[in-house]
């Protein structure tokens, strides 16, 4: 009997023993479920004073300490919120042990399975948890909780945000989902906005070889339908995506030409000249002949982008790699490139070849034209055939891969650019531009190469000849190509010379008119913050003071976080303040931007 009384007693104290440690780790007093740990260690004897002396000595006081940090933050307009966030996802960051996440995962998989997990679910509902998920993921790709945590997002509606996230491909469902949103919103856009959107589709779709077979497979059925065929675009990117990724020629290749149902001599004859980037004259005839038959194959298989670049750059670019097309070869070769650029297929009344002979005859006569002038020289006494040959489309892409020639490999600007005259290549790039804005990507990148080419001019005039390229710039955006053109200028502000800088936020600002969007407010603040000291010396900086204060005034949307397609979700989201809304449409930078324009000159 006294046996099992200190049996029992032993029991007790260990236990009364163990509550007691747990109430002397730091700030135990302010854990959730204090007052029942404190009934229960005086349920089982322990001492009132031990418990008030434990609680007492263990209090730190964290929280106290994060406010009064939170109050000294917001003196120095520092938003405490954002720096303890960052703070604590460092942490989560560091600490995070997938293994041991994972074995409670599997021990309570019941309890999430079953929808009761309140806690997940409301880090779902909170972006700022949602990005700590994603960002987590992409450390521990191999986590079951994390990759149950991106099911759970993607069906609570939020499958526009995993789109960059590499886990996102683990279940077909999510990767499906995020795949056909991705799409749809693509569908809507113009070029610019595809230039930002593409890059989150093709690390998603090119996490590995099944993900990148299928989407190809889907966008090659959705090329089939009405209006289908812009899909080709994202397809090309996804192409130079895996690529890059994967180094795997064969596969991009293969792929698409069994996808696209190619005969075995067509596909082969394509597929050579796409992965050795040089035509040989023994694929182009079989091409020739397969297209000149009374049955030719679908034009489908010649409309490759990179197809074009290679034919055309044979034909029209002296220094291309494979070397000049012999003079009896030329016909065909540009016949080729005028069948891919304009027939018309019907699958009733088969192809629609009324404009194939027009525009061999213009990119026939381009040829003539340039072959019969030495490159590098004046091109004023050819410009009149220069300009029809812009009008037709693929003779003004020919033309630009000859004018890129020319500025890059030639001394053309060293010999004829004068600081008073606009230079006739640069007036050319400018009007396939107007003419053909499905080129004006092309077109900028072209003009991009010239900017940074290294020239032997003086500096003066090389300062006067990038004004000239700037401003060629600047019409694009008034072409509404505008926010290519400000990331590139901002992000390379600082390597450039501020007359140039001053430059283009003058000629900009003078042109623009509101509303502004975010991100333009934002790009064109920042380029203002690299030059305001020089601003404040010009004739500039009414121009500037005048566009802050439209800004200032622009309404800004107070709005909900964008919602989640998943009903069940969006009624958690709680709306943006003012300030945060202020902040998220670009005008923090320009509120200092203001500020520092008030400041008086150094």
């Amino acid at each position: 009997m006294s046996r099992n009384t200190a049996a029992e007693g032993s029991g007790s104290s260990s236990t009364v023993e163990a509550m007691l440690q747990s109430f002397q780790t730091p700030d135990s007093i302010l854990e959730r479920k204090i007052t029942d740990n404190i009934a229960g260690y005086i349920k089982e004897g322990g001492q009132p004073l031990l418990l008030v002396n434990a609680l007492s000595s263990s209090y730190v006081g964290v929280p106290e300490m994060c406010n009064l940090m939170s109050d000294w933050a917001r003196e120095f307009d520092i938003d405490p919120v954002d720096v303890m966030q960052e703070v604590l996802k460092e942490q989560l960051m560091e600490r995070f042990d997938p293994e041991s996440v994972d074995k409670e995962f599997k021990e309570d998989q019941r309890v999430f399975l079953s929808g009761q997990d309140d806690w997940l679910s409301m880090m779902i509902r909170h972006p700022f948890w949602r990005s700590v998920i994603y960002e987590l993921s992409e450390e521990h790709q191999k986590c079951a909780f994390l990759n149950f945590a991106i099911q759970r997002i993607s069906d609570a509606g939020y499958q526009g945000e995993i789109a960059s996230v590499a886990t996102a491909s683990t279940f077909v469902g999510v990767f499906s989902g995020v795949l056909l949103e991705s799409l749809d919103k693509l569908r809507e856009e113009d070029d610019v906005g595809l230039l930002d959107k593409l890059p989150d589709l093709i690390k998603i779709c090119c996490q590995n070889e099944h993900t990148y077979l299928y989407t190809q497979i889907l966008l090659f059925r959705l090329m089939k339908t009405d209006r289908g065929l812009p899909l080709k675009r994202i397809s090309k990117e996804l192409e130079s995506g895996v690529l890059e990724k994967f180094n795997k020629p064969p596969l991009v290749s293969t792929l698409r030409m069994l996808l696209s149902g190619a005969s075995p001599a067509v596909a082969s004859a394509i597929s050579a000249i796409l992965q050795s980037r040089s035509p040989s004259p023994g694929d182009v005839m079989l091409l020739h002949r397969a297209y000149s038959s009374d049955d030719p194959p679908s034009s489908f298989f010649l409309r490759d982008p990179e197809f074009f670049e290679i034919m055309l750059s044979s034909i029209f670019v002296p220094s291309f790699k494979g070397g000049m097309v012999k003079q009896d070869h030329k016909e065909k070769y540009l016949w080729l490139i005028a069948y891919a650029a304009s027939v018309h297929e019907n699958d009733d009344m088969g192809p629609d070849t009324t404009e194939v002979q027009p525009t061999y005859d213009a990119i026939l006569a381009l040829e003539d034209t340039l072959s019969k002038r030495t490159a590098g020289t004046d091109l004023t006494p050819i410009l009149a055939n220069l300009l029809v040959a812009i009008e037709t489309p693929v003779a003004s892409m020919a033309l630009m891969y000859w004018i890129q020639f020319v500025i890059t490999e030639t001394s053309y600007i060293e010999t004829y650019f004068r600081s008073h005259e606009v230079p006739v290549p640069l007036l050319l790039i400018e009007e396939m531009a107007y003419k053909h804005p499905l080129q004006q990507t092309a077109v900028f990148a072209t003009l991009v190469n010239f900017f940074e080419a290294p020239l032997e001019l003086n500096p003066e005039i090389m300062m006067t000849y990038r004004k000239s390229i700037l401003e060629r710039m600047i019409y694009l955006m008034q072409l509404n190509f505008a926010m290519p053109v400000l990331d590139y200028i901002r992000v390379r502000a600082r390597k450039m010379d501020q007359s140039l800088s001053m430059h283009f936020v003058k000629r900009v600002l003078e042109m623009v008119s509101g509303p502004y969007s975010k991100k333009f407010i934002e790009g064109m603040g920042q380029m203002i913050q690299e030059i305001v000291e020089v601003i404040k010396k010009t004739d500039t900086e009414p121009i500037v003071r005048a566009w802050i204060e439209e800004v200032v005034l622009q309404p800004v949307d107070v709005e909900m976080q964008s919602p989640p397609t998943s009903a069940s979700s969006s009624t958690h989201e709680t709306p943006m303040s003012a300030a945060a809304a202020a902040n998220d449409s670009g005008l923090g930078t320009i509120q200092e931007v203001k500020k520092r324009l008030e400041e008086p000159r150094r």
